[in-house]
């Protein structure tokens, strides 16, 4: 066999195992290996642990910026570039990254494939061995014999690879390729359920309704690929694929509790200052209004007053008139009189 280009993950990953396995096995406990392999898985998941913390502000930061990405497709439907712009933009103010979701799966591919070869070949990935030292011993063995002839080797060396009757670098057609595509099902199965519960807006939007319609056709599809996969793979890469699974709804379990939580509980706490600001903005305007009515008051008040102070100041005027005439009058009636005499 030749060395392959993800020899640099293998081979650590390889020795990893075995330090694990020497230490498990020289205690004496049964399933040494097999309990190495899900201790490697737990470590492998608990470094990429920061990558899924990202993911999971990554989806939630989605569900709050899907609805107004919506708005900005429908405003701009007839304007890619100008759309293109804006989602920039919006991308920049709430800092949402489209492509933060995706490094841990990116990054857990090729650590899958290194332990694929970490599986069907311990000899070169586990125990040490030269790649040229397989390839002596494979010598005119094909097919399923190559592995045969790998696994006993590996056995001689004192590697055992048993776990519960089951040999970890052979295939295994029953239970773990079932349990595999159970706990499939399972962990997409609760992601989705996670994100219906912790984000409301996620089903609201196009662009989340068709993310959940591919999250249901994966529902179905991947356990799928896991089982008919698993046929096909050494054991031990099953198990790991099969922990991983399992970790992943521990993952999503504490981020429902932990991190979801909390997340929701501040999107509330904004909800309930956003309505405190509306209510206060409508007393605001409801005292603006109940000012101006009242200035509105005065001035009627002041006007009537001005009215009032005229119709007097007419009222005396009229009589001092009238007193004027009269006074005239008496006077002509007296010097008619005077006349007379």
């Amino acid at each position: 066999m030749n060395p392959t280009w993800l020899d640099f993950l293998a081979i650590p990953l390889g020795r990893l195992l075995k330090f694990i396995y020497d230490f498990l096995h020289g205690a004496h406990i049964p399933g040494s290996y097999g309990i190495a392999v899900i201790l490697l898985t737990l470590i492998v998941r608990g470094l990429l642990l920061p990558l899924y913390i990202k993911q999971i502000q990554s989806t939630s930061k989605m569900a709050e910026v899907a609805p107004r990405l919506q708005e900005i497709q429908q405003k701009y439907k007839n304007d890619q570039r100008k759309m293109q712009e804006e989602m920039l933009k919006l991308y920049q103010e709430t800092g949402y990254n489209p492509a933060g979701g995706c490094w841990p799966l990116l990054i857990q591919l090729p650590i899958l494939v290194s332990l694929y070869y970490v599986f069907q070949n311990p000899l070169v990935y586990v125990l040490g061995k030269s790649h040229q030292y397989v390839k002596d011993l494979i010598t005119g063995a094909t097919g399923y014999s190559i592995t045969q002839r790998i696994v006993d080797e590996a056995q001689k060396l004192g590697l055992d690879m048993h776990f519960f009757g089951i040999n970890l670098a052979q295939k295994e057609l029953i239970v773990l390729p079932i349990l595999s595509a159970a706990f499939s099902f399972l962990s997409i199965l609760y992601s989705m359920n996670s994100q219906k519960k912790f984000n409301p807006q996620y089903s609201q939007s196009q662009s989340n309704a068709m993310a959940e319609s591919m999250n249901r056709s994966l529902m179905i599809f991947s356990p799928l690929m896991s089982y008919f996969i698993a046929l096909q793979v050494p054991s031990g890469l099953v198990l790991y694929w099969t922990v991983t699974n399992l970790f992943t709804i521990l993952q999503q379990f504490i981020a429902n509790e932990v991190v979801y939580k909390k997340l929701k509980h501040k999107k509330e706490e904004e909800e309930r200052r956003k309505q405190l600001e509306k209510q206060a903005q409508k007393m605001q305007e409801i005292e603006s209004k109940e000012k101006s009515k009242e200035s509105g008051n005065i001035d009627e008040k002041e006007e009537v007053k001005s009215e009032s102070k005229e119709s007097d100041e007419k009222e005396r005027e009229r009589k001092r008139e009238l007193e004027k005439l009269k006074q005239q009058i008496s006077g002509q009636h007296k010097t008619s009189k005077k006349k007379k005499k």
